[in-house]
């Protein structure tokens, strides 16, 4: 396993809000879908949250944030070892396969799930 460093996961994250932000069919994908996104690095215990609000991602951020205008029915949960974080949201793995392959563990609704699928699809072209 090649080692990480926590610059190149948070680059790669805010590269991936970047790509999500200036992407139209994004935006249309997310009419009336605010989240809270939590993901975990299993194999180094980092945390970062990203918060997608009003048809954007507004931020992202090291750790666990509270936003309370959020509530559980609008929070996800990723879980992987940080390298699999950085191959999803850099486009190099898909995130239905790595969770197909149980790399990637998703808490949250099916339709969540769906719409996390979606958004990778028309980002990466997956």
């Amino acid at each position: 396993m090649s080692v990480l460093t926590e610059e190149k996961l948070g680059t790669t994250l805010l590269d991936f809000q970047s790509r999500f932000n200036n992407h139209g069919r994004v935006k249309k994908l997310l009419k009336k879908w605010n989240r809270m996104i939590f993901m975990e690095a299993t194999d180094t215990d980092r945390k970062y949250t990203m918060i997608v609000s009003d048809q954007k991602m507004t931020d992202v951020e090291e750790g666990l944030m509270a936003d309370h205008s959020l509530n559980d029915d609008t929070r996800i949960h990723l879980q992987a070892d940080e390298e699999i974080l950085v191959q999803i949201f850099s486009g190099k793995y898909n995130p239905a396969t790595a969770h197909i392959d149980g790399a990637l563990a998703v808490f949250s609704s099916d339709q969540d799930k769906v719409k996390l699928e979606a958004i990778a699809m028309v980002i990466w072209g997956l």
